[in-house]
């Protein structure tokens, strides 16, 4: 069948592949959001950027030329003349009371961009690490129903031989040819299942990892979640999530853009300079041409008055504004408490069940063997030894789902923390082996 095929594949791949930290490098790197969030943060230092600029002097040059005809009475005809002018203009700001918040509105938006690319960064890892795992569980459920499939062909063998020498009725033959039939639609499922995951793992990934096939998490790796509780992990989260320093910094930009609409009531003070150059060949009342310079120098006080309603009506919603992005900041605070305790909680459940089902696994294997001896001596039935089987297989299924859900809980946890990086990925590579097709569905101690 085809996942015979496949199964030797999953050791034929060279172990000095691609390591874990690398692959979660380049899926970062390859990130759509990561990019974007990345764009936004060098566009939110222009914006900073221009905001400090606003502080310094602005310069005009202007040029302009005119010809001109000028006819007092028919009799005289029509006088030609010709204007130049050429100016350069300054303009430094003395007193501008909005620019202040409005380059701390800039800073803060950089800081923001700089916390939504440190997200991103965060959610490209978590999903690489969900990919990952995924993949090494539809793979192990791949192998426990290669395993399962290769049992229940031999019990239905021995059925049969026994039937053939009247030891076996006909029923258990057809019992057993029904579970082989089982088996054979989970084996085709699991194979789809994997298939699929590899993909989404290459999607994630930014190009395939075929490396992962080769490796495996060792038996009794489990991730260290610390006794300490979840307060810690709320305190963590509380201070180093990225998404809270976002709210946060959305809030103190909010409150400077008032700031800023507020002051746009208040005067203004620009010092202004100036140099003109000017030449024509007459005027109207002079047929003699001039030629001059012009320099000046001084200060302009702009007093706003009214406008209409618009200036006050921009405060009213900056301040609507400012009051939406608190809001905003203790929805984002609830979401990250409630996100957090169910990663701990799913994280913790998980770390039980896994210790659990390894205790169960060893159970069910010492009944797989006491039936197949039963079955030998003939107190046990071939219906009896394939039941235990199967329970044997069940449990190491749900084995193998609760140690890579307890990984995939903590990487989330780490994530929403905000702590989730390189040395992650270093500790769960070192908890990496070499997958070893000869134990494919077993665990020690099994049949």
């Amino acid at each position: 069948m085809r996942s015979l095929r496949l199964l030797p594949l999953l050791i034929a791949l060279p172990a000095a592949a691609q390591t874990l930290p690398e692959l979660a490098d380049r899926a970062v790197a390859a990130d759509p959001a990561v990019r974007a969030t990345g764009a936004s943060l060098r566009a939110a230092e222009e914006r900073l950027f221009q905001a400090r600029a606003a502080y310094g002097p602005t310069a005009n040059f202007t040029a302009s030329g005119s010809n001109s005809h000028y006819a007092e009475a028919p009799s005289y005809g029509n006088r030609p003349f010709r204007s130049e002018q050429y100016a350069v203009q300054v303009t430094q700001p003395l007193w501008r009371g909005a620019l202040y918040p409005a380059m701390q509105a800039a800073r803060s938006q950089l800081e923001q961009a700089d916390g939504a690319l440190q997200q991103a960064r965060q959610e490209a890892q978590q999903r690489l690490a969900e990919s990952v795992l995924e993949v090494f569980k539809a793979r192990d459920v791949l192998a426990h129903a290669v395993a399962l499939r290769e049992a229940y062909g031999e019990q239905l063998a021995a059925a049969r031989r026994s039937f053939q020498v009247g030891r076996a009725a006909a029923p258990e033959v057809r019992e057993a040819e029904a579970r082989v039939d089982g088996a054979v639609a989970q084996l085709l499922a699991a194979e789809s299942e994997l298939d699929l995951r590899r993909q989404v793992l290459a999607e994630v990934a930014g190009g395939p990892a075929p490396a992962l096939l080769a490796r495996a998490i060792a038996p009794d790796a489990l991730p260290p979640l610390p006794a300490s509780g979840v307060l810690d992990w709320l305190s963590r989260a509380e201070a180093e999530s990225p998404q809270l320093r976002q709210a946060r910094l959305a809030v103190e930009a909010a409150e400077a853009e008032t700031r800023k609409a507020s002051l746009a009531h208040a005067p203004t003070v620009d010092l202004n300079a100036s140099y003109t150059r000017s030449n024509d060949t007459g005027t109207v009342t002079s047929i003699f041409p001039r030629r001059g310079n012009t320099s000046a120098i001084g200060a302009t006080l702009t007093i706003p008055l009214f406008a209409s309603g618009a200036t006050q009506s921009k405060v009213v919603e900056a301040m609507a504004l400012r009051d939406k992005a608190a809001g905003e900041l203790d929805l984002a605070r609830r979401t990250l408490v409630i996100g957090v305790r169910q990663a701990f909680t799913a994280t913790l459940s998980a770390l039980s069940q896994a210790r659990a089902l390894a205790t169960a696994e060893r159970s069910q294997a010492l009944s797989v063997r006491a039936n197949q001896r039963g079955f030998e001596v003939g107190i046990k039935t071939n219906a009896d030894v394939l039941e235990a089987q199967g329970r044997l297989f069940e449990a190491r299924r749900d084995l193998s789902r609760a140690r890579h859900d307890a990984w995939a809980g903590y990487f989330r946890l780490r994530a929403l923390s905000g702590a989730l990086g390189e040395g992650d990925w270093q500790a769960l590579d070192a908890q990496l082996v070499a997958h070893q097709p000869g134990e494919i569905g077993r665990a020690r101690g099994g049949p």
